[in-house]
């Protein structure tokens, strides 16, 4: 019995040592930020990228925001899920996009434009956040961390697009780092939202997969949305994935008037969407 135990757990070493080994040899993490989008050649290597937006993100005053952890579309059904959000909403928020062929097609067919913060590549298909919309943001930029016990990195995208109203809508597209101790790297990734936020006078999105599974990165999140006077859409059903009994997926706004909130159950991703329902705030004859 003992020898046969002593084989099992061999060869479960074993098993799991080629995985790593394969991960590690299809991995290959780019020297600079790079963003990506439909219409970029794949051997260019830019940071930023500004647009002539022929229209407005929102749909005379009405803008749907959604985001969504797609966990590289491992699971099954993320095709069906993927052409809902894109149909009902303006923006879309990816993190874990895994480039994949079939995910550019499908994406093509709804004539979604996209923009993408490539983080690594695995098996020759970059791996990180993504914006989807009928249109380009009027600029955006992409940003990575590296995970500092694995070593792998965490993208965002600082995107700003044009709203029917004249003003621009500052959105951060965030996939936070999860392997850390204490919260010095933590704060270190999102410096460049924060200082993105300090300067911006207009409409504000953050939001993304911010892996806030401690009190200690609520908390700190929390500072930041206040100190940029940002209030979070929380859905009144909530059933937002958690990790640790905590929700690692927000939607924080600043400048928009929410008409609701939601969260949609699937088995399509390890995390479940969340959807906010906007408006824009009307200004006030002077």
């Amino acid at each position: 019995m003992f020898r046969i135990l002593r084989k099992l757990i061999l060869f479960s070493l074993l098993i799991a040592t080629l995985v790593a080994l394969y991960v590690y040899q299809s991995t290959v993490i780019p020297q600079q930020d790079t963003l990506l989008s439909n219409d970029s050649n794949s051997t260019d290597a830019v940071q930023c990228i500004t647009n002539k937006p022929i229209e407005s993100l929102d749909r005379h005053g009405n803008l749907d925001i959604a985001i969504w952890n797609i966990h590289k579309q491992k699971n099954s059904g993320w095709q069906n899920v993927l052409k809902q959000l894109t149909e009902r909403t303006d923006l879309l928020l990816l993190q874990e996009v895994s480039a994949s062929d079939e995910f550019k097609a499908l994406v093509d067919e709804q004539s979604e434009d996209w923009v993408m913060a490539k983080a690594f590549l695995f098996a020759d298909e970059p791996v990180g956040v993504m914006n989807l919309s009928k249109g380009y943001p009027s600029s955006v930029c992409s940003f990575r961390y590296e995970e500092p016990l694995i070593h792998y990195p965490k993208s965002l995208l600082v995107s700003y697009y044009d709203l029917s109203d004249n003003s621009q809508l500052l959105v951060v597209n965030v996939h936070s780092i999860n392997f850390a101790f204490g919260l010095d790297e933590y704060r270190a990734q999102l410096n460049v939202v924060t200082e993105a936020m300090k300067v911006h006078s207009g409409p504000i999105i953050l939001a993304g997969d911010l892996n806030t599974w401690s009190d200690s990165r609520n908390e700190y999140v929390s500072t930041i949305a206040n100190t940029a006077g940002l209030t979070e859409a929380i859905p009144s059903v909530d059933s937002r994935t958690q990790f640790f009994g905590k929700t690692p997926d927000h939607i924080f706004y600043r400048g928009l008037e929410l008409v609701k909130a939601e969260s949609i159950v699937t088995d399509s991703s390890d995390h479940n969407p969340l959807k906010a329902y906007f408006r824009l705030i009307k200004a006030i004859p002077q």
